[in-house]
This record gives C-alpha cells, sequence and structure tokens, in this order.
C-alpha cells in the first residue's frame, strides 16, 4: 500500500513533472517564437527606417540667418541690421577654449569620443526617464543638436529622433570634430535675441566670443538648456546656480583644475548694461547716414534678406567724430529747441566720399532725410552755376551790368520777367555799374539775371545734369533759385565739392566695401576705375571761382562763416524766408547746411530776434562745424593752378587787350585763365590821325611818327622845291585817319627830298621812242625834241641821243632824240671784190641792199671769194633791187691718170697750177696716182702732185695722144654754175 501510494505519489509527481515540463517547453517555444517576431519585427524596421531615413547630400539646411554688419572709415562698429535672429558667424579660431570646453562639459562630455550618437547616454537616459517617469532627460549629442537645428523642424516626434541620430552618424563622417562645435556654437540660440558665441558674448557680457574666461563661458554654456530660465537678465540667481554646475563639470572633466575651479565660482557677473530690453526700437548713432546706407544698398540691388540675415559687412565712409561735430555744431547755436528743422552734410571734396549727415532736427519725430531727399528751393545758392558757366564761357568777371532794379527781361513765349534784389536794394556809385565779381560777393539778383540771359539757362541746366543733378528745368529764373523741383543739400554739395576738386566731379560715395561674412568682396569701390568722376571743366576755371567765392566769406554776405583759414562759399535765401543755406568749401571738406521747416511752403520767423537767412545761422552753423572738424589739420591754401593763370594788362574801356595808343588812365592788370584771356586788341583806341609832315625835317618826321607807333618806309627822291632831306610827301597823306588791326603798327611812307640832283643819261640808242621815254619819265625826265630820220635802225627805234649816254644831267638839261624813219630806199653799192661770201652780204646788207643773187663760177680769183660785182662799187643803186655778184669756185683739177709725164705736165701747167713730180724730175712713165683727185677745185696757183712708172715709147706715144684728149676734153667741158641767192637783212 505504502509502495502504492508511493507509486501513486510518484506517477503524480511524474506527471506533475511532465506537465510542468510540458509547459516550459511550451513556454520556451512561444518565448523563443515571440522573440524571433520581435527580432523580425525589429529587423524589419530598422531596415525601414535605414531605407527611408534621408541621404545627408538630400537634405537642405536651415538658411542660417546672420546680422550685417556696419562700419565707420576707422573700422569701427557703427551699427548692425539683422531681423529675428542676432548672430554673428566667427571661425573656430576666434572663439575662447573656455566656451568650447564648457559647451562640451554641459552639453556632450564624450563628444570627441563618440560617431554622433552616444549610446550610453541615451540608456541612461531612458532608464532614469523608467525611473522617475518623466520623460524630458536629454540624450541628444552636440552633433544631434547641429542636426535638429540645421535640418529639421523643432517637432518632438520618435521619426524626427532617428531621423536627426542617422544623420548625425552621417554629418560625423563629413566634417571634423572640431568644425562640428563650430558650427554648434555658430547656430545654437542663447536667448536674448543672440544666435551663436559671438553675439551672445556681446549681447550678454559687452565682450567678444575670443575673450570668454571660464566663468564668463561657463555662464553662457549654461544657457544652452533653457535660455529664459537661466538667464541673467531674468534671474541672476538661476545663472548664478547654474553657471557653478557648469564649472563643477569643467572640474570634473579636467578642463580645469582646482584653483581656475575656485576662482571662477567667486568670480562676480559683470553683464553688458548697453542693451535696451524695453521693447523700443534702439537709437542708433548716425541714424539719417544708416538710412541713407539701407538705400544705397537696395540701390545696389541688395534684398531685405541680404540686408538683414545675409551678414553682409558693410564698410562705409563715416567718420564718427565728424559726425558727432556735425551734430553739435547746431546744438552749439541753438542751444534752445527752435521751430524750424534744418540739414548738413559733409563730404570730402576731393573724392566724394560723405562723412556725415545730419538729415533733420529729430529722427524720433521724422525719419525723412532732409539731406538726401529733401528737394527744396535753394535761393542764390544757384547763382554759383551760372557764375561757372560764365567763366567757362569766356565772360570776363569783369564784366558789367546796371545793379538796380527792377527790370523786365522778355522771354519768349512767356510773361515779361520782373526781377528786383533782396528787400529793393538800391547801388550807387562806385557799383553803379556793377562787375560779376562784386554781384556775387553782395548776391545782387538784378545783375545774375541780366547774366543768366547771356550765358543761357539750359547750359546752366546741362552744366549742372554733367553732375547727376536732375529736374532743374531751362528757365532763367534758376539763376536765383527758380527751380521746377527744388535741390537736395546732397545735390547742392556736388556744386561746390566739384568747384573745389578743380573741375572734377566725383559722385557721392557712401559704401567704400561690401563682403559676405567669410571676406568674399561683393562689391568694392574703386577711386581710381570710377565711372562716377568725371571733368566738367577746367582747373583754372575752378579756381577763379574759387577766388570769387572766397571773396562772399571775406567781405560778402557770407561773412559769419569765416573760419579763419582759406574757404569759400554762398549764401542763399528764399525771397519768402522758406529756406535758407550756406554751401562752402575748404580744400579738404566741402560742406551744405539748410534751414526750414519740413513743409516747404511755412516761412521762418525770426530766431532771437534776427531773420534765418543764408547768412545769418546757416552760415554760422557751417563756421562752426568746419573749425571744429579742420582744427587739428594744417591750414592749407587752394591749390594755384600751375602755369594756368596769368596777369594781363588789358583796356578796361574795351575789356580787350591794349593797342599802343590806348590811354595810360584806361589800362588795368587783371588775372585771367590762360586760354580765357582777351585776345582781341582794343577797337576803341585803334584809330590814328596821319600828321602833317610835308617842309618838316626827316629827323622831325620819324620823331612824330615813332610816338604814334608807325611802321616807316622811307623813300628818298630828288625834288626841285623842298631842300635835300626834308619831307615833301607822305602816304597816306596828312589828315587821313588810319585803324590799326591786331595792334600791327600801321605803316606810313615819308618822302624825302634829294634837292637838285645829277645822274648819268642813260643810253637809249635801241629803244622804241616809247621805251626811252618810260625810261626817262622813271628817272623824272622828259624828252625836249624828237627828230626822224632815215637809218640804219628800224621804224620807230631810237638811233642817237643828246646828250650822249653816261653824260652828268639834271632835271634842267635838253634831251632829244633821233628816232629812225627806217631805211633810206637808195644806197651807194659798197666795194665787195675780194670779200668772201659772208663778208660780202654783210657788207650789202648794212648798206640797206638785201636782194642779192649770188654766181658760182671757176676762175683764177681765190677761192669762195667775190671777183666780180653789178652794179660795180660806187654806183647808186636801190636798195631793193638785185645785185650780182660772182663767187670764184677756184680751178678744176684735171684728170691726168695714164698720162705720160709731158702730157701730164703740160695739162696742168695750161690751167695755171704747177706739177710736182714723184719719184722725182727725172721720172718717167706714165701718171698713176694724182693729189688732189681729178674734178676737185683747188686755188689758181695750187700745186698737183703726180706720181709715175716706167712704160715703154708705145705706151708714151699713147699715153701722149690720149693726154691731148684727155686735155682738150678737159678744156671743153670746164663750165660754170650760176646761184641766185636772197638772204634776210643783217
Amino acid at each position: 500500500m505504502e509502495n502504492q501510494n508511493r507509486k501513486i505519489t510518484y506517477m503524480k509527481d511524474n506527471k506533475k513533472r511532465k506537465s510542468k515540463k510540458g509547459c516550459f517547453l511550451g513556454f520556451l517555444v512561444a518565448f523563443v517564437v515571440v522573440a524571433c517576431l520581435l527580432i523580425l519585427s525589429a529587423g524589419l524596421i530598422a531596415l525601414y527606417y535605414y531605407n527611408t531615413v534621408p541621404k545627408l547630400e538630400d537634405l537642405t539646411p536651415s538658411a542660417i540667418e546672420e546680422t550685417s554688419m556696419v562700419y565707420a572709415i576707422d573700422g569701427s562698429l557703427l551699427t548692425e541690421f539683422h531681423s529675428t535672429e542676432n548672430r554673428e558667424i566667427i571661425p573656430f579660431d576666434k572663439m575662447s577654449e573656455n566656451i568650447k570646453n564648457a559647451v562640451v562639459s554641459v552639453e556632450d562630455k564624450r563628444f570627441y569620443t563618440h560617431k554622433g550618437v552616444d549610446y550610453r547616454r541615451i540608456l541612461g537616459a531612458l532608464i532614469n526617464d523608467i525611473r522617475t517617469k518623466d520623460y524630458s532627460q536629454g540624450a541628444s549629442t552636440i552633433t544631434q543638436q547641429y542636426v535638429k537645428n540645421v535640418y529639421f523642424s523643432p517637432e518632438k516626434t520618435l521619426r524626427r529622433k532617428i531621423n536627426e541620430a542617422m544623420v548625425a552618424i552621417q554629418i560625423e563622417r563629413n566634417y571634423t570634430k572640431d568644425k562640428l562645435l563650430e558650427m554648434y556654437l555658430n547656430t545654437v540660440p542663447f536667448g536674448a535675441g543672440a544666435y551663436g558665441i559671438e553675439k551672445a558674448a556681446q549681447i550678454y557680457l559687452g565682450v567678444s566670443a575670443n575673450d570668454l574666461s571660464i566663468s564668463q563661458s561657463a555662464l553662457l554654456a549654461g544657457l544652452l538648456r533653457a535660455p529664459e530660465v537661466y538667464s541673467p537678465f531674468n534671474s541672476i540667481e538661476n545663472a548664478t546656480g547654474r553657471r557653478n554646475l557648469v564649472l563643477g563639470l569643467m572640474y570634473e572633466q579636467g578642463f580645469i583644475d582646482e584653483d581656475q575651479y575656485l576662482q571662477a565660482i567667486k568670480d562676480p557677473i559683470i553683464l553688458n548694461t548697453d542693451i535696451d530690453f524695453s521693447g523700443q526700437e534702439e537709437i542708433r548713432f548716425a541714424p539719417y547716414f544708416i538710412d541713407y546706407i539701407k538705400q544705397q544698398l537696395y540701390d545696389k540691388k541688395f534684398t531685405d534678406s541680404d540686408v538683414f540675415e545675409g551678414g553682409l559687412r558693410i564698410y562705409t565712409t563715416l567718420d564718427k567724430d565728424l559726425q558727432i561735430k556735425a551734430e553739435n555744431s547746431f546744438k552749439k547755436i541753438f542751444p534752445e529747441p527752435i521751430g524750424p528743422s534744418y540739414s548738413l552734410i559733409s563730404i570730402d571734396s576731393n573724392n566724394g566720399y560723405v562723412y556725415a549727415i545730419v538729415g533733420g532736427k529729430d529722427y524720433e519725430t521724422s525719419k525723412f532725410n532732409i539731406a538726401t531727399q529733401g528737394k527744396r528751393q535753394p535761393g542764390s545758392v544757384f547763382k554759383v552755376p551760372v557764375l561757372l558757366e560764365s567763366i567757362i564761357k569766356n565772360i570776363p568777371p569783369e564784366t558789367v551790368f546796371n545793379p538796380n532794379g527792377p527790370i523786365s527781361i522778355d522771354i519768349a513765349g512767356s510773361k515779361p520777367w520782373i526781377i528786383d534784389n533782396y528787400g529793393g536794394e538800391k547801388f550807387a556809385e562806385p557799383l553803379n555799374p556793377m562787375n560779376i565779381v562784386d554781384a556775387t560777393i553782395h548776391s545782387v539778383n538784378v545783375v545774375y539775371a541780366q547774366l543768366v540771359m547771356q550765358v543761357g539757362a539750359e547750359n546752366v541746366e546741362k552744366l549742372l545734369n554733367n553732375m547727376n543733378i536732375l529736374d532743374i528745368g531751362s528757365n532763367p529764373a534758376i539763376a536765383l533759385g527758380g527751380l521746377e523741383k527744388g535741390i537736395t543739400p546732397l545735390d547742392v554739395s556736388k556744386i561746390f565739392s566739384t568747384i573745389a576738386s578743380g573741375g572734377v566731379y566725383h559722385e557721392p560715395v557712401c559704401i567704400l566695401k561690401i563682403t559676405d561674412s567669410s571676406g568674399n568682396i561683393l562689391f568694392e569701390f574703386d577711386p581710381q576705375n570710377n565711372q562716377g568722376s568725371k571733368k566738367i571743366f577746367e582747373e583754372p576755371q575752378a579756381f577763379l571761382a574759387t577766388q570769387i567765392l572766397q571773396r562772399v566769406i571775406n567781405e560778402g554776405t557770407g561773412k559769419a562763416a569765416g573760419i579763419g583759414r582759406p574757404a569759400a562759399g554762398k549764401t542763399g535765401t528764399t525771397s519768402d524766408l522758406r529756406d535758407a543755406w550756406f554751401a562752402g568749401y575748404t580744400p579738404e571738406l566741402t560742406t551744405v547746411v539748410w534751414m526750414g521747416y519740413q513743409e516747404s511752403n511755412k516761412p521762418m520767423e525770426p530766431i532771437n530776434d534776427r531773420n534765418v537767412t543764408g547768412g545769418a545761422f546757416p552760415a554760422q552753423i557751417w563756421g562752426e562745424f568746419m573749425k571744429e572738424a579742420l582744427k587739428d589739420r594744417p591750414i592749407t591754401q587752394f591749390k594755384t593752378p600751375e602755369n594756368s593763370l596769368t596777369e594781363i594788362q588789358i583796356c578796361k574801356d574795351s575789356e580787350m587787350l591794349p593797342t599802343y595808343w590806348c590811354p595810360p588812365e584806361s589800362l588795368e592788370t587783371r588775372l585771367f585763365v590762360k586760354g580765357l584771356a582777351p585776345t582781341k586788341y582794343c577797337v576803341i583806341h585803334n584809330k590814328i590821325t596821319i600828321p602833317e609832315l610835308t617842309g618838316l625835317s626827316a629827323d622831325e618826321a620819324r620823331q612824330i611818327l615813332q610816338g604814334l607807333f608807325f611802321n616807316i618806309i622811307e623813300t628818298v627822291e630828288p625834288n626841285d622845291e623842298f631842300a635835300a632831306d626834308t619831307i615833301f610827301r607822305t602816304d597816306p597823306a596828312g589828315g587821313t585817319v588810319v585803324e590799326a588791326i591786331d595792334n600791327i603798327n600801321p605803316q606810313i611812307t615819308i618822302f624825302i627830298s634829294q634837292g637838285r640832283q645829277t645822274v648819268k643819261m642813260p643810253n637809249l640808242v635801241g629803244q622804241t621812242k616809247a621805251t626811252a621815254e618810260s625810261i626817262l619819265a622813271g628817272m623824272g625826265f622828259a624828252i625836249s625834241n624828237v627828230i626822224y630820220d632815215f637809218s640804219n635802225q628800224l621804224v620807230d627805234i631810237v638811233f642817237n641821243q643828246a646828250p650822249a649816254a653816261d653824260t652828268d644831267i639834271d632835271s634842267s638839261v635838253m634831251i632829244t632824240i633821233y628816232v629812225s624813219k627806217g631805211i633810206n630806199p637808195s644806197g651807194t653799192v659798197p666795194n665787195i671784190i675780194g670779200m668772201n661770201k659772208t663778208d660780202a652780204i654783210n657788207a650789202l646788207n648794212n648798206a640797206g641792199f638785201i636782194n642779192i643773187n649770188f654766181i658760182e663760177e671757176e676762175n683764177s680769183a681765190a677761192k669762195d671769194t667775190v671777183f666780180n660785182q653789178n652794179p660795180p662799187a660806187g654806183a647808186v643803186y636801190d636798195k631793193t633791187g638785185q645785185i650780182i655778184i660772182s663767187i670764184s669756185k677756184g680751178v678744176k683739177v684735171p684728170s691726168v691718170i695714164g698720162l705720160n709725164k709731158e702730157n701730164a705736165v703740160k695739162l696742168i701747167n695750161s690751167l695755171g697750177l704747177t706739177a710736182e713730180i714723184l719719184p722725182g724730175p727725172e721720172a718717167k712713165g706714165e701718171v698713176i696716182l694724182q693729189t688732189p683727185d681729178a674734178n676737185t677745185y683747188i686755188n689758181f696757183g695750187s700745186k698737183v702732185t703726180i706720181t709715175l712708172e716706167n712704160a715703154d715709147e708705145t705706151s708714151t706715144t699713147s699715153d701722149t695722144t690720149t693726154t691731148s684728149d684727155s686735155s682738150t676734153s678737159s678744156s671743153s667741158t670746164s663750165s660754170s654754175t650760176s646761184t641766185t641767192t636772197t638772204l634776210p637783212p643783217g
């Protein structure tokens, strides 16, 4: 039974064991299944999230707003432009090591060891959240916080946390830890509108991030968890407790030692007291200038986003010292508030840099910038461009006009223009008439109204357009400040600075450079290559205008603007006292001051019993500002253009160069711009009356004419009426009025008597009668007698004269000339026997015989000589009749070739010739050679040379016979030739 019970018990136990075993196995199976399902699900979820997590390269980071900085010309910070996020991005090396350590210690102590996600921190946070049932414990790393701030929205979802962690892992692969910490510190909000560590340091502590101490760094790092809770501006206790907590963490993690920790705990929290959190807009320094900078940025196509969120670095021309002095100049002149508003703008005369702007009386009351936007009527300030145009057009500043009004000027297409001076002022001697210089000094409307009509209002408008001053109009009233739309003080400064710079217009500049926060240049003003600068007129013209405008301050309407150093300027007041101006310049600065009510139609009442005119308060304010602005600078003179001005003496009666005849009292010396000085000579004193000089001695005449600046030509001539060296005539004659052109000495010829004087009688033979008369007339003589007779000369030719040539004669001599009637028709035939042909012809021609007939015949007379004439010599014969002359041809040489000696000699001798026998007288034989050749002519008695050769008797006989025949033949063939030749005379 016991066993049974034991068995039953065993079986029950066994059954229980089996039952327990089965349950365990079932649980185990179920657990495995569930675990597998969980793992599978987790894997699927992980796979899903892995495939759906955005890739870093596909993400677009949120735009990081950065505050734009505006700097003065000295590089100091002027103001900032920002929207909701006031941030200045700085590089890592500009951040204090203290702030880096403080942030790491409190926000992510394993920052430099994890890969973007701190798993230990996540697990610890989870356990702490479960234990405390508070699920606010953070586990994000610095990298995750940066990812959340830049790439994701601030919503708290599991999906965002997973995406944040996955992107943090990706971003850790692309950046170094230092770069990640830099990006984090530049983007994270610190409260109080500060984004990034640099702005946090400036706003809370008034220092740069680079200068943060350990204590200051712990304070700022403690803000990151909850800025509003731990802000020292809200609770200094909370801030101190949080700071000390961070300092403890820094000490625990080895960032600081014990001494540093204990010292930092003791450091007081000293906050920046310049921050106004009242909600009111900050009153900025130079607010009108800042607004002008904004407008310039928009003009340069920068957007609101660029300006307020783009982190621009804007470097301006504002001079803080001059800006303060500009504002103080009004306060000094008006220690108590006044009704009218006012404005001032000051720019560098040499480059257009805008140094100071006062745009109105009170920026809080009105933000309208009168200096750059207020178009006001300029009054007499606008006489200056008219003055400039007159200088450009070479109108001498000494040109005079009637200064007294009222006057009426006709305007085409309009009513007559009636002009009077301010207050109806009248000018007596010595300012009536008045020149342009005095009219400028005293701001005389009547003179300038006449002057603008002379230079042309349209030309003044063009001059101003060249300075980028528009909407002026071309009504002549602009000379007195009557503009279509008015003009701003900025535009007025353009006129005066252009004069100050020597005629070079510089477009006003207020921004020198713009960069992004990384230093990349987006815009830069280049004064060397500035298209806004251009030459408007010449430097000497500008200097002449400056000389005149200096006198406005020294002795005219602008005396109140005197500053004890070279300065030039002009006052301006509208007739109803709505606007009062003073615009002026020194070699360094151009400044314009305006006063008036912002409501342009409201006249100004007197201030302190003094009318508000340009020469009153505006001139005083200008002088006060300029004295302060320049007090530490050496006094400089206006630059005199080198070799561009010249002192020239003029005749003031004609305003032209003087002539020799201008009276001394009409001469004066003036300063002119080279190229603009008069070039024409006086046309009033250039007319001279020729004095009566006849009968005076030559020396007396010379002295008189030299005193009258004549160019003298002297002619000495015989004269029977006046004694030697006496003037007997002038050309022009006495009493004639001559006009000198271009101051060239007029010319006069004086005729000086030689008295009675003999000359050599000229040779008139061979001249015609008319030529002989002309020759004598040229010598002052006339022919007394003319005798006509036959001669060998042609008709009308002088063939004789009395007195003879080279005889000394005077004006009393009787002169006779013999004029040929031609050749006598009859004449005595001259003897020409024995003459050659040429001499015979000349002899006959000289005797008047020209009809000559020549006969050439064989004759014993000398060859080529006349051996007969008909008529004979001595016969009186008609000169037109024929003269026959015979000329010897000489003796014709016979042919003796082939004759024997005896026959040949006989034949030669028979003709009156002589024979020479070769080889000798004893030689015999036939002639084989003769000289000269047969049939040539030689003189009677001339020699004929024959050469013989021995021959037999038969030959001799034959030859003899032949010689006889030959002789007969020769004799019978002698002939004569008759030639008749008619030659022209001589």
